[in-house]
Formats: structure tokens, sequence, C-alpha cells
């Protein structure tokens, strides 16, 4: 073989080993787009399922809210059972809107006025109320722009924008004019809520429903000292609020009973004692629920909250 035939087979087979990389090339870069496609689709369809998945979340205790109508005889059940069996979501939380509906069956309503003391963007215990039933109220939060949107939600409610402290709460309430009797408070503040229900006493509620702490438990009342620039973002989420014992002896004092809380461990309700005379009160044992987040974060801790308070240094205030 010659020396051209040689260069000629040399150039032959860089020609055929150059267009082999390119198809490599082209083939890689053919896999590097559809692994990109199948990202993109791959996140879609994540949202999508993320969606659904809350959508069902929700449709479970609404099931379970439609086979409890079906199969339970609320009325032969004793209390707090026969309140918690009507428990029910529309626009609540939890399931508070059947239990606030539950006890208004059997109280009925005066004036159908509420203060909702920490609405949220939700509008609260009392969205429901406002809604659906026509109520007027009061709507008070610290985000000023939750409260631009409240308005919009519930147009018929008075909305504020303030940082709600035990100094303002009742200058709040007689400003709106809901000075006197209404039918429902509602306080959720994720930290002063025993010390702004203490002050509070220019109107006077038929029901309250309140945030407590279950972390805390059932048997100790204690309650955070009071803070009014206190924010719970500042802290480890279980170090907030007071105890439903703590909150039972508050009630005592004010002339309120405890009746039920909400099985998820997050609100209380309470009646005026003139109010509802059919309906017992329940001991804090007896209504305790335990969030199950704080159960988890026990367990996985190893930890309660008292000796997290303990390692902290963080105060605790109990009440006699």
């Amino acid at each position: 073989m010659t020396t051209e035939d040689l260069a000629a087979k040399a150039v032959r087979i860089e020609k055929k080993l150059l267009d082999e990389v390119r198809l490599r090339r082209k083939m890689l870069t053919d896999i590097s787009e559809r692994l990109t496609r199948l990202e993109t689709e791959q996140a879609a369809m994540g949202t999508i399922v993320s969606k659904v998945f809350k959508r069902v979340v929700h449709l479970e205790p609404d099931l379970h809210a439609v086979m409890r109508t079906l199969r339970l005889d609320h009325t032969v059940l004793p209390y707090p059972q026969r309140l918690m069996a009507q428990r029910y979501r529309l626009l609540s939380q939890n399931e508070e809107d059947g239990i606030t509906l539950a006890l208004l069956d059997e109280i009925g309503a005066t004036n159908q006025r509420f203060v909702e003391i920490g609405s949220g963007l939700s509008g609260g215990n009392s969205a429901c109320l406002a809604s659906e039933l026509g109520w007027t109220g009061l709507m008070v939060d610290g985000d000023p722009g939750h409260m631009t949107q409240v308005r919009r939600r519930f147009p018929g409610v008075t909305a504020v924008a303030a940082w709600i402290t035990r100094e303002n709460i009742n200058e709040l309430i007689a400003d709106a004019g809901l000075a006197g009797e209404v039918d429902l408070l509602s306080i959720d503040l994720d930290g002063n809520d025993y010390w702004v229900w203490e002050a509070m006493t220019v109107c006077s509620p038929r029901i309250v429903v309140i945030e407590y702490n279950s972390t805390f438990g059932a048997d100790r009342a204690v309650t955070i000292p009071y803070d009014p620039k206190f924010n719970r973002q500042n802290h480890r989420f279980c170090y907030y609020g007071a105890s439903l014992a703590a909150l039972a002896r508050l009630g005592e004092k004010k002339g309120y009973r405890l009746v039920t809380t909400e099985p998820t461990g997050v609100n209380a309700y309470f009646l005026r004692n003139d109010v509802g005379p059919s309906i017992p009160a329940s001991s804090p044992e007896a209504a305790f629920r335990l969030f199950r987040r704080y159960d988890v974060w026990m367990k996985q801790k190893q930890e309660d909250v008292y000796s997290y308070v303990a390692k902290a240094k963080l105060p605790l205030i109990d009440i006699e």
C-alpha cells in the first residue's frame, strides 16, 4: 500500500470517527433535551399532585362529618361529645364551624354580632358567620395586607389592622360599635391570648372561642408572661399562649364555663354562665386534646415543652 493510499485511508478513518463523534454528541443532546422535558413535566405533575392532595386532605374530614351525621344521633350523646359529633369545616381552620353552629342551635343568637381578634387572612372562626349567615362584627389582625383582603372578602365586616394588646383591646372593640353583648368572641393571637381576654371588659360575649397551647398538657395552669411585643415567630413553635387549664380558671373568674374543645387540639369553647344552662361545664382534663404535630415533636425530640422552656430559660406564669 502506497503512502497515498495510507493517507487516504487515514482520512476516511478520521472522517468516520468524526461522524461517530457527531452522532454521539447529537444522541447526548437529544437525551439531555428529553431529560429536561421530563424534569419540567415532572415538576408540573408534582404541582398538580400537590393540589390534588390538598383537596383530598380536606375531603377526608368532610366525609367523616357526613358519616357522623348519618350514623350518630347526637341528641342521645353526652356532653361534650354531643357538640364534637356535629363538627365540620366550611371556612374555619379546622372543624370549628360545626361546633359553633351546634352551640347556636341550642342557645340561639341574639344580635348576630361577633368580635374576631386575630382573624388572619381567612376571617378566623367568624368567617362562616359573616359569609354564610350574614352576621356583622369586627375582625382585627396585625397584618395590614391581610386586612385589605379581608375587607374585600367580608364587605359587611369592620376590618381593622392593628397590633392587639391588652392596652388597646377595649378601645378597638368600642370604636367598632361592639360594646355590650355580642354572640361570639374569638381570640387567636398565638401569644397573649390569656392576657387579652383577661383585659377585655367592654363587651360581654355569650360564646368565647379561644386558642390554647396543648403542649402545656391538661393539668398545669400556665401562660407565657405578658409582653405587648410578643411574636411567636421569634420563638420555638411550642412557646406561646396559655394552657387549657389556665384559660378555664380565667373563664371561671370572668363568669364563663368550659364546655368543649374541637378534637384537633387548637381551640376551646366557653359559654357565659347565664347562657345555655342545659349544657354542662367540662373539666380541662376531660376536654383536653393534644395537637398531633406536638405529639410527633415530643416523640421525635424525646422532650416536652417544660424541659425545653427550662433549658432555654424562658419564663412561665402559674395561674392560681
